[in-house]
């Protein structure tokens, strides 16, 4: 098993070089997303700390695995919100991908509910690969020499752009990631661009319904997300996401399946990713723990993160 592991990941590789390869979408980000949007940031009255992992093959070693940790409030005085935002992305065996960012938007009302932002970032992003961590006899044959020999490190700079639009129970943004960068190589990622949109529908006194849409573009290569999520008296929810697979690329129509807990300034949320399609023993199921907490502020007027 571990040999057909170091194999996908091999895989996975050669598509960096090939355009496949892209920002991973995390189906619990629209709790805190400054890392895909800086112009999200602040749209919390407190501060708070947002950390997410996801893990495929959790029973196997070097297994792919990414993780992102984000921290950020709104400052009244300045019509503000900062943050920071780390991101890792560990293919397997041989290559991973971090990115650190500050994070920065400015806010303005529009009207007594809207809320429009303008969101930049700027930090590092570090790409790492090793191929000599595989160890296959016809490595050559499989990547005709796609791939540098040897360990290979790269710091570069990355900024991220951003404008969101955000009332108590409506959100739509689009946001430019990795602008900089104009195409992907095997150690850093190519610019990225991302729109997403959603609205709370109220059913009654106790429940909240929640569809959204999640589009991104790289390259050659599109990307989507639709999902649902239903909200019982603000305090469970449960919901669901599935990717079509719109470029015919990937050959599997992954499905998402969440729930998580609010108590008072915590959240607890679980995804299962399911995999199905042709490459579906390939691509793997996934699990996705999401852990956020937030010190309240009394000072502060509430933002639009919690709908009303």
């Amino acid at each position: 098993m571990k040999k057909i592991l170091a194999l996908i990941c091999l895989l996975m590789t050669i598509g960096v070089t090939t355009n496949a390869q892209q920002d991973l979408l995390l189906s619990q980000q629209f709790y805190s997303r400054i890392n895909k949007n800086p112009a999200g940031t602040g749209n919390v009255s407190d501060l708070d700390f947002f950390l997410l992992g996801h893990y495929q093959y959790i029973d196997i070693k070097d297994a792919p695995k990414s993780m992102v940790f984000n921290v950020q409030t709104f400052l009244d005085k300045y019509s503000s919100g900062v943050g920071f935002s780390l991101s890792y992305d560990n293919i397997g065996v041989a290559k991973s991908t971090t990115n650190a960012k500050l994070v920065y938007a400015y806010s303005m009302k529009l009207n007594e509910t809207g809320l429009l932002s303008f969101g930049l970032s700027a930090g590092i992003q570090y790409g790492y690969f090793n191929s000599d961590k595989y160890t296959y006899e016809d490595i050559t044959e499989i990547t005709d020499g796609d791939i540098p020999d040897g360990k290979q490190t790269k710091f570069q700079p990355d900024f991220d752009f951003g404008v969101e639009f955000a009332t108590p129970r409506f959100l739509l943004g689009a946001s430019i990631t990795h602008l900089t960068n104009n195409e992907t190589t095997t150690l850093i990622s190519g610019r990225h661009f991302y729109g997403y949109t959603r609205y709370i529908f109220k059913v009654n006194e106790i429940w909240d319904v929640a569809p959204s849409l999640v589009y991104m573009h790289k390259g050659r290569i599109d990307v989507a997300e639709l999902g649902a999520t239903a909200f019982y008296n603000r305090f469970i929810w449960g919901g669901l996401t599935y990717h079509p697979d719109i470029n015919g690329k990937f050959e599997t129509n992954p499905v998402a399946f969440n729930i998580g807990v609010e108590y008072r300034s915590m959240r607890i949320g679980y995804t299962f990713d399911w995999a199905f399609g042709k490459v579906s023993r390939l691509s793997g199921n996934g699990h996705e723990l999401m852990l956020s907490y937030s010190l309240p502020n009394k000072h502060k007027e509430p933002v639009y993160e919690k709908f009303e």
